[in-house]
């Protein structure tokens, strides 16, 4: 019997955000490791980033994942699949069945033999016993049961061996799981998910001593919060720091947590001995009653400004995410993205919309009262659809989106940003990177010069940057800063090519923005602004979370947003009255 892996992308996506650049599809070489236990069984990887549709080898079952934007690549390929091979069996499983499950849409998906929703690692090898002997399996399969990461298995190597080369570094899952409950993520809606399940250290470190040896030296820890569990963190990071002292080797780290980190700075300096450079944090917004409406609490307890700058003080770079869309916004929202962004240093990050992602108290909130719409699930691409209808005016929302993205990509603020980050290194905390760093641009052009695409995007990229003067002289402006304050101690050289590089990226993530690019709506006339919490919120929810917990979470987001309702509705009396 043979198993082929499918991994089908959004290409749109894949090129122009990524321009040449893949990363390893993770899950494939975690669920082969399992079924190595079953014998007899040929396992393959098909990635339709590389590999021709005519190549397609020949297989029983067909296994595939994605994510939500993945959909219609995801059903395209199945549908080529039936025609070639119309014996096979194809199965698909991984978030986006959970999320489609979750938002009633599992239908959309009935074209496969099976949909899987739930951990693969517990049910994969189930799977395929029963397919192979011939028993009835119901249409969709799903599992609350959840993994313990405890008793992983280490990545395949016979797949991971014979194709880590064509991705850009590797990507290591390492923890699952977050205890923080914002309303707007789904990380909390799975099964007990709502607090850190992590992979052993020891296991974490034998895969990157041999992810190296066989040439890689960029890692990412996929994670929920690679802090949500400090303690392990910093075992994770001791035993990565004597892993390098014993070896002599090392590679460049990248992983997911939160802006409590700045509470803790041992560990933020072991995370910079360990190889870390880069962290992406959820800032979402630098005005806090946005923040408290989400129930985002982590960024209101302590200086968030102050607290990005303190992290970054070490060397790390910190990607930001950042979210337009909540309903307490102020009028002002893109002025207040900008300032944040420019007084905290930040040299990579730009804002999404603000989508309600299926099983959230969010989602829940939105279609309670009447304030979802038909769209596709997932952020996109572009970021530009969302399934909610928005309490500020849509061409608001659009003249916000275009306001922040005209100064966002001005010489003079981008000079700015990066200004504003080299203060940020003249902290005594600075370390050094001992490394290329996790965004390695020799590398990533390597990758891209495979093929002709790629090539032409990368010029394309190169010519939008450049064709401006303005630009020009600013990009100038920001090499001669520099090289005058770059030194063996701190060289600045190791930054400043990712902040041209992020800058690229948002030009051509954004060229041509126009108000045809939305698919965006608001709240019909005369909608209720007090109704902003519906009946029923506060009431009842499916999530595996102690109730204490949910409870405050909705007490907290009714409270803002019954405050900030209260305060539009009278600041309406007041204007009707003037």
């Amino acid at each position: 019997m043979k198993v082929t892996f499918v991994q089908a992308t959004n290409r749109f996506f894949a090129d122009t955000q990524m321009f040449g650049v893949h990363f390893m599809p993770v899950w494939a070489y975690t669920l082969a490791a399992h079924l190595r236990t079953i014998p007899d069984l040929e396992i393959a990887l098909f990635d339709d980033r590389f590999d021709q549709p005519d190549a397609l080898p020949e297989s029983d079952i067909y296994l595939f994942t994605g994510i939500n934007q993945d959909y219609d690549a995801i059903v395209s390929f199945e549908a080529y699949l039936r025609q070639r091979f119309p014996k096979a069996i194809a199965v698909i499983g991984g978030p986006i069945c959970w999320s489609y499950n979750m938002a009633g849409k599992i239908d959309s998906l009935s074209m496969f033999d099976h949909i899987v929703i739930g951990d693969g690692e517990i049910l994969v090898t189930d799977l395929i016993h029963s397919i192979r002997s011939g028993r009835v399996l119901p249409k969709v399969i799903e599992s609350s049961q959840r993994f313990d990461p405890v008793q992983s298995l280490p990545m395949d190597r016979e797949l991971l061996d014979g194709t880590i080369s064509r991705y850009y570094g590797a990507v290591l899952e390492v923890s699952r799981g977050c205890p923080f409950l914002c309303e707007f993520c789904d990380i909390r809606v799975l099964p007990d998910n709502n607090r850190a399940h992590n992979k052993p250290a020891p296991l974490i470190v034998e895969e990157l001593d041999h992810l190296y040896d066989l040439g890689v030296r960029q890692c990412l820890f996929a994670c929920d919060n690679f802090i949500g569990n400090a303690q392990w963190a910093e075992e994770v990071c001791d035993r990565i720091i004597d892993w390098k002292a014993r070896t002599g080797k090392k590679l460049s780290l990248y992983t997911w947590l939160t802006i409590n980190l700045a509470r803790s700075p041992g560990l933020t300096k072991k995370l910079r001995q360990a190889g870390f450079d880069m962290f992406f944090i959820g800032v979402e917004s630098f005005h806090q009653t946005s923040l408290l409406e989400t129930a985002k609490v982590q960024n209101t307890t302590l200086d968030l400004i102050a607290s990005i700058r303190k992290i970054q003080s070490y060397g790390f770079v910190v990607v930001a995410g950042l979210i337009f869309g909540f309903d307490t916004d102020p009028e002002n929202v893109a002025e207040v993205a900008l300032k944040g962004i420019l007084d905290s240093g930040l040299i990579s990050g730009d804002p999404s919309l603000l989508t309600a992602l299926p099983g959230t108290p969010l989602y829940h909130r939105m279609k309670l009262s009447g304030r979802l719409r038909d769209a596709k699930l997932g952020l996109g691409g572009f970021k530009y659809q969302t399934n909610i209808r928005y309490l500020k005016a849509e061409h608001r929302i659009r003249d916000d989106f275009k306001t922040f993205v005209k100064e966002f990509n001005d010489g003079r603020y981008q000079y700015g940003r990066i200004s504003s980050f080299y203060r940020c290194l003249e902290a005594s905390s600075y370390i050094a990177p001992a490394t290329a760093g996790y965004a390695d641009l020799r590398k990533m052009f390597k990758m891209v010069f495979r093929t002709p695409r790629h090539i032409g995007l990368l010029l394309l990229r190169i010519g939008r940057l450049i064709q401006s003067p303005v630009r020009d002289y600013y990009i100038l402006k920001a090499l001669a800063l520099t090289l005058r304050r770059s030194s063996r101690q701190k060289p600045l050289w190791f930054y400043f090519k990712f902040w041209l590089f992020t800058w690229s990226n948002s030009l051509m993530k954004y060229a041509n923005l126009s108000d045809a690019d939305f698919d965006i709506e608001s709240v019909r006339g005369g909608f209720d602004v007090s109704t902003v919490v519906p009946a029923g919120y506060e009431e009842g929810s499916a999530e595996q979370i102690p109730i204490t917990k949910i409870r405050s979470q909705r007490r907290l987001t009714t409270s803002v947003l019954k405050s900030w309702a209260a305060s539009q509705t009278n600041l309406e009396r007041s204007s009707g009255a003037d």
